[in-house]
């Protein structure tokens, strides 16, 4: 297990926004020892905080601000984010292979900000084997919580994960599983996907399945994320009483984008998540938007581009409207699907942004909300004394200029600083890592 440094560090950050205020604070101090936070206040008193004999070490970020440590709820660590399919994953690589990407993706991960994200869906246990590696410290990354293999029918969305389980006694059975595996939270294939045996515009479990999977998985402290390609799907997840519905997308079942204002008040009215992972389409359509820049694209790439085109305006049209209704939005950039790298969470928190959160709100969507989803609020999320010091400093004010996220200036996991990514790259061209 990897020691704890017991220095008092004070860090002296230009602005704060420590997601309990609504407003961004200044000329504020946050003192973090050993793993935890230990005070926030008024500057001009951190020099007198006692360090129970413990070395001292102040950090100044006169032109940065701190936040919480970004939180990413929908990933798949196992994904190379390099546009091959879940199955051509599957068909090319064996676990060992997949164990090592999930080591390097999280690493990515830590090195932009993220500190602590869910793996929404990995193959057989080499979810369960990366968090066992990250606790030994083999491993560094972000604190990770782990689905395992997704919950899903024959043949449904990401079976060839291992999560395959048909009716209510299986997949009670299939939950308990996981849990004993170590499962922090529990996922649901509710629609199908890209999956090609599957159908993303159906839904594939019947309420009373997915009754007993929330019921079995609440009885025993975790929460449900659902993946909702279509708005068949998406209602029964709301009647099982799913914590978080993935993509969200409102799709019947020929195929056919229709808003369904229904659904949508039920959303509204309802206290469950809403994921829209609009990131990824974008980082999708940028791609082949600059290949375009290159050369001419394919016809399969202009169906491709056309096609993104126009779900993502379909999506950014019904997120903006459920947010005017009330909905709440969590974070989650699906990375490692299809071209969405790890590395870049702040796509995702930008395009909630775009559809009408202001900046503030959709920083707290990638901090504080994942967290209270995931039923953890109490140690991490936010920066107050008692929780986890995970601790993310930009150069810039975020909450005026969203892109600021990615000026990333230092990272803090468990109250260690560990290197960015553009201190990485200044040690590989030094040579010295």
């Amino acid at each position: 297990m990897p020691q704890t440094d017991n220095t008092l560090r004070v860090i002296l950050p230009g602005k704060l926004i420590d997601g309990v205020h609504d407003n961004v604070m200044e000329g504020t101090a946050v003192a973090i020892q050993g793993n935890v936070i230990k005070w926030i206040g008024p500057a001009s008193q951190a020099e007198s905080l006692d360090s129970a004999g413990a070395e001292r070490e102040t950090l100044e970020f006169p032109n940065a601000t701190l936040l919480a440590g970004l939180f990413d709820i929908h990933t798949h660590t196992n994904m190379p984010g390099d546009g091959r399919t879940g199955e051509q994953v599957n068909e090319d690589d064996n676990d060992e292979i997949r164990l090592l990407r999930a080591a390097r993706n999280v690493a990515a991960a830590l090195a932009s900000g993220v500190t602590t994200m869910c793996d929404c869906g990995s193959w057989n246990r080499t979810g369960f084997a990366l968090k066992e590696g990250l606790a030994q410290g083999i491993v560094e990354g972000p604190r990770v919580l782990v689905s395992g293999p997704p919950l899903t029918v024959t043949g449904g969305h990401l079976w060839y994960m291992g999560g395959e389980a048909d009716g209510i006694e299986a997949v009670r059975t299939r939950v308990r599983n996981m849990i004993k595996q170590g499962a922090d939270f529990i996922k649901i294939a509710a629609s199908g996907g890209s999956t090609s045996t599957s159908d993303p515009y159906r839904a594939a479990y019947s309420v009373p399945e997915l009754t007993t999977i929330v019921n079995e998985a609440h009885n025993r402290g975790r929460s449900v994320l659902a993946h909702c390609r279509c708005t068949d799907a998406i209602n029964s997840a709301l009647d099982a009483g799913v914590d978080a519905i993935l993509h969200c997308s409102f799709y019947d079942n020929d195929g056919t984008y229709r808003f369904d204002q229904k659904t949508a008040d039920r959303l509204a009215a309802s206290e469950v998540w809403l994921n829209p992972t609009m990131g990824l389409g974008r980082a999708n359509r940028n791609r082949l938007i600059k290949i375009k820049e290159e050369r001419s694209l394919t016809s399969d790439e202009e169906t491709r581009l056309d096609r993104s085109t126009i779900s993502g305006g379909n999506s950014l049209a019904q997120f903006s409207t459920l947010v005017k209704a009330g909905v709440k939005l969590v974070g989650g950039s699906d990375c490692g699907w299809s071209y969405y790298p790890f590395g870049d969470f702040q796509g995702e928190v930008l395009s909630l942004h775009e559809a009408g959160l202001s900046p503030l709100e959709a920083i707290y969507a990638g901090t504080r909300s994942p967290a209270a989803a995931l039923g953890i609020k109490d140690s991490i999320g936010t920066i107050e004394p008692g929780k986890e010091a995970d601790l993310l400093v930009v150069n810039g004010d975020p909450s005026q200029n969203l892109e600021q996220l990615r000026d990333v200036a230092a990272v803090f996991k468990g109250g260690v600083r560990v290197p960015t990514v553009k201190e990485r790259a200044g040690k590989e061209r030094a040579g010295l890592g």
